[in-house]
């Protein structure tokens, strides 16, 4: 074999390579893209609570999955292409992609505490407040009624606000039965606390939500360097004289 069909050759198996990497890459922007819409529809109430929370959250996961998303349309025409300035410009885009989300993934694990905290105060905030008519009323209750729990810590956080042993309807197991003003059988409600259920559920999955934003920068990282050598390659082809 001639040293331009090797070159050829390494050439075309690189694109597969970089296909490959590129539909991966795409259906990561795709599930970013759906988690930012999902925290933004259905968990804003969870996230409203906490004195910490910032509304730019969500919209970072729908911009950064979009970004991906376009990158990765981005990359196709490069790799069918095969134009070295193009891979060059697309491995740029992929290392301020990989820039980005590392500095983010930081910075959310350096201050999980504080967001912690911040949930935390906000709900004992909002529980001492709570039937002023205010929208932190409807955010407590769809806590309490989706995450199945009650209270900060446990049910007995309200009885600090209500003398007589009471809990709102929305800590019920099942409100037709329920008798939870005074409470008189804690088996109709839900005793765990909201905050104690939503940092055990971080804590116990924050392994795996690190694990796969390590796994996405590294894949990036793989992108950038075939993208170079696919360029390098491609260039390489274009000059080597058929022998």
């Amino acid at each position: 074999m001639t040293r331009r069909l090797q070159t050829v050759a390494a050439v075309t198996c690189m694109k597969l390579l970089l296909l490959i990497f590129n539909v991966i890459f795409w259906a990561a922007g795709v599930v970013l893209l759906f988690f930012g819409l999902w925290m933004k529809i259905s968990f804003h109430y969870l996230f409203e609570l906490s004195d910490e929370y910032q509304e730019i959250i969500p919209y970072i996961f729908i911009g950064a999955g979009s970004i991906i998303l376009i990158v990765g349309f981005f990359a196709c025409c490069c790799i069918v292409k095969g134009q070295p300035a193009l891979l060059y410009i697309l491995a740029v885009f992929l290392s301020i992609v990989f820039v980005c989300e590392l500095t983010a993934g930081i910075s959310g694990y350096i201050y999980r505490g504080k967001m912690q905290e911040g949930f935390k105060t906000g709900l004992n905030s909002s529980i001492a407040q709570y039937g002023d008519g205010r929208i932190r009323d409807r955010d407590v209750d769809m806590v309490q009624k989706y995450l199945k729990c009650c209270g900060v810590q446990d049910y007995t956080d309200w009885y600090s606000k209500w003398s007589n042993h009471s809990v709102p309807e929305s800590c019920c197991v099942n409100k037709a039965t329920c008798h939870y003003s005074p409470v008189q059988d804690t088996t109709e409600i839900h005793t765990e606390g909201c905050y104690v259920k939503v940092v055990d559920f971080v804590n116990s999955n924050l392994g795996a939500l690190l694990g796969g934003a390590c796994g996405l920068a590294g894949l990036q990282l793989i992108g950038v360097i075939l993208a170079c050598c696919l360029a390098k390659y491609a260039d390489k082809a274009k000059y080597e004289p058929v022998n």
